[in-house]
């Protein structure tokens, strides 16, 4: 998104702020930003409490932790496993076997993939920001993983999609 012309600066990644439509189209909304006009009321208000805009690194981060979230089937925190990024940190070590980060519900998963995701995800949340890929390069891999073109990677130009476009404006 922040290769878009104009780029398209995000404050807050995470799965709440993903929705999938009907054709399975990502629709990402940056909710902190609609919740922060509402309250200020003003916009002097608004401009002494806005947030700055993700760094790139924070958003492969982010985005680290959502893919970390898709492949286990967990959310970011439970109180009886803390923290997602710890638990997984196991697994991702190899303190315990890499399959056991999978969701069981995926069914079949090769383990070539599983390694090669987990080896996306590892350098994602890498806790050095300079260490963190470029998002270019992190989509590139997550291509080559899935084996999806870039045409299969964009949204279906479905009557729906259009829609909730015209209804959004």
């Amino acid at each position: 998104m922040h290769l878009l012309e104009p780029p398209v600066s995000l404050r807050t990644l995470n799965s709440s702020t993903i929705y999938l439509s009907e054709d399975y189209a990502a629709k990402v909304s940056d909710l902190p930003f609609w919740n922060e006009v509402k309250a200020a009321g003003s916009a002097a208000e608004f401009e002494d409490n806005f947030e700055m805009p993700l760094s790139n690194q924070d958003i492969v981060y982010k985005f680290g932790i959502l893919l970390l979230e898709l492949i286990s089937g967990r959310l970011p925190f439970s109180k009886d496993d803390g923290l997602l990024v710890l638990w997984a940190s196991s697994h991702l070590t190899g303190k315990r076997p890499l399959h056991g980060i999978a969701d069981p519900t995926l069914g079949a998963l090769r383990e070539e993939d599983i390694c090669r995701l987990c080896d996306v995800i590892q350098r994602c949340i890498n806790p050095g920001p300079r260490e963190r890929p470029p998002m270019a390069e992190v989509v590139a891999k997550l291509r080559e993983i899935t084996e999806m073109s870039p045409e299969a990677a964009n949204p279906k130009l479905s009557p729906l999609w259009w829609a909730e476009l015209e209804i959004i404006s």
